[in-house]
């Protein structure tokens, strides 16, 4: 499960992308969670791809070891997009990659 989370989240920033109109991450399923991590990114510099890549891993590591998730896939994902959903790539390297 942690796995699957963190390959879409390690995918997600092949292709992130920004821009005054810059796409927003859609986390209602699993499936427009990766799509939208894609289409997020296509425009990022290499070190923005790098950053959004190092957040979206932490994000994902801390709702994965999260003892109040219990390993439970769903909690994980419903934490995950209580932080991002919504936002841009720039946004979530502004907030997580610290």
């Amino acid at each position: 499960m942690f796995k699957k989370l963190l390959a879409v989240s390690l995918l997600s920033f092949v292709l992130v992308g920004c821009g005054d109109d810059a796409p927003k991450l859609d986390l209602s399923t699993k499936e427009a969670y990766a799509t939208s991590a894609q289409k997020a990114g296509e425009k990022l510099s290499d070190a923005d791809k790098i950053a959004f890549a190092r957040a979206m891993v932490k994000v994902t590591a801390i709702a994965a070891t999260n003892q109040a998730n219990a390993g439970d896939e769903n909690k994980i994902f419903d934490e995950i997009k209580s932080k991002l959903n919504g936002k841009t790539a720039k946004e979530i390297i502004s907030e997580f990659d610290k």
